[in-house]
Order: C-alpha cells, then sequence, then structure tokens
C-alpha cells in the first residue's frame, strides 16, 4: 500500500514526458508531409524529413517555419520537397517548448529536427534570436538538403 503511494507521488512529481510529447510531434510532423507547398504527393515514399521552426511565444507567439522532405517515387530519382507543417504539429511542438521550461529548461526560439525512415530523429535546440523572425528573411537553413544529405552518406 505504501509503495503505490509512494509511486502515485513520484509520477506526480516528475513532470511532464519530455520524449512522449517527441515522439507525438515526429509523428504528427511525418503525417504533414503528404501536403506540399508545390504539387501533389501522388505516390512517394520520404527517406528523410527536416524541420526548421523559429518561435517567439513572448512577441504574441510569432513562429516561422521550413519544412522540407527527402521522397521518391517508385523507381524514379530522389526529390527535394518542401510542406506545410500543420496547425497540430506547431501546437505539438509549442507544448514540449512548455513542457521543457517547466522542467527548468531555457524557452528555445529554435528547433532543427531531423527524422529518418527508419524511426530515428534528432532535436536540435537553439535559444539565440530567431533569424527569420528578426528580419532575415533570406536565412534558409534547409536549402540545398538534398546535396546535403547525399553529402553525408545518408543518400542510396
Amino acid at each position: 500500500m505504501i509503495r503505490r503511494i509512494t509511486n502515485l507521488f513520484r509520477s506526480r512529481d516528475a513532470g511532464p514526458d519530455i520524449a512522449a510529447l517527441q515522439n507525438s510531434a515526429v509523428r504528427s510532423i511525418a503525417a504533414d508531409i503528404v501536403v506540399l507547398q508545390d504539387g501533389e504527393w501522388e505516390e512517394r515514399d520520404w527517406v528523410y524529413i527536416a524541420v526548421n521552426h523559429e518561435l517567439l511565444v513572448e512577441e504574441g507567439r510569432r513562429s516561422s517555419t521550413q519544412a522540407s522532405v527527402i521522397a521518391q517515387k517508385h523507381g524514379g530519382a530522389l526529390e527535394d520537397l518542401d510542406f506545410r507543417l500543420s496547425t497540430a504539429s506547431k501546437s505539438k511542438l509549442l507544448a514540449l517548448r512548455d513542457a521543457m521550461t517547466k522542467k527548468g529548461e531555457s524557452p528555445w526560439t529554435i528547433l532543427d529536427l531531423t527524422i529518418q525512415r527508419e524511426g530515428r530523429y534528432d532535436f536540435k535546440f537553439g535559444y539565440v534570436p530567431p533569424p527569420r523572425l528578426n528580419g532575415d528573411l533570406l536565412h534558409s537553413p534547409l536549402s540545398n538538403l538534398l546535396e546535403q544529405y547525399l553529402a553525408k552518406g545518408d543518400g542510396r
């Protein structure tokens, strides 16, 4: 009985589950890739997703996102395609930021996320003023994503 009560208090004090929030955001973003900036998804398979998300909550929750997916049609060449991040995915990223802040971390302003087809993903957080939201509208960290992907040896 005491063990159950102790576990109950421990689970309440543990705070938000950051890993679960990250998993949820990754699943949501992976579902967004079919909403391309230009064109239709058709029957492509994706191999790599990259997102650069800038966020300033203190100034009225402004955000700027670049989202790209490397994909290919069956038997076709790899393509670098831009897609739109859904409101649901943006909300999940905001929830992740809020949860991290509640755990005592500084609020991040930049998120760089990569997702590989086999399920591995990497979140990198930045704490500097976000370039696009501070006026550098040409800041494009995902430019030439396909070339970067191939240069790293990730491509086939």
